[in-house]
């Protein structure tokens, strides 16, 4: 009566893939360093370079963006579909307000906002990091890595942003 049944040629269109493509312009820093990446180990045929950290830091990013907004999707779905709980319906449309006026703000790790802080802290490892990288820059092998260069920068980091951090988080 109410219901309406999806037809055998109507397509099912997710919404969490929609909410990505609309994410994707608040997450270009990240995909810019993805793409970088991926360019800078291209012609790597050894497997032993990656871009992991730079592929899910930039998921992560849409990850965060759209559950924003299907939290409030879902919301205002609930409210639209007419719950007749006044507090809930209340709640849901200040949720849906909220949301939507919040929608354009970036959203602001705290995290990452420390690091900028941290690093001249690091100075030293990040030159390691960086000369080892210039040094295994031509080999083909693909056998030599700095990987232990570029640990020991993000532990220096990490050091010094985890005391400043959990005073943040409640």
């Amino acid at each position: 009566m109410g219901k309406k049944f999806l037809k055998s040629d109507e397509e099912v269109v997710d919404p969490k893939a929609t909410l990505e493509v609309s994410c994707k312009p608040k997450c270009v820093r990240q995909l810019k360093e993805y793409q970088a990446c991926t360019k800078r180990i291209e012609g790597d045929e050894s497997g032993h370079k990656h871009c992991t950290g730079q592929y899910f830091d930039y998921w992560h990013c849409i990850d965060k963006c759209t559950e924003v907004q299907m939290q409030s999707a879902a919301c205002s779905i609930h409210c639209i579909c007419g719950f007749s709980f006044a507090l809930y319906s209340l709640y849901c449309m200040f949720l849906l307000i909220w949301s939507m006026e919040r929608s354009d703000e970036e959203v602001v790790d705290p995290k990452a906002t420390m690091e900028v802080y941290c690093k001249p802290k690091c100075v030293r490892q990040l030159k390691d990091y960086q000369a080892c990288t210039r040094r295994i820059e031509g080999d083909e092998s693909g056998s030599k890595h700095c990987t232990g260069q570029y640990f020991d920068y993000w532990q220096c980091i990490d050091k010094c942003v985890a005391p400043k951090l959990f005073e943040k988080l409640k």
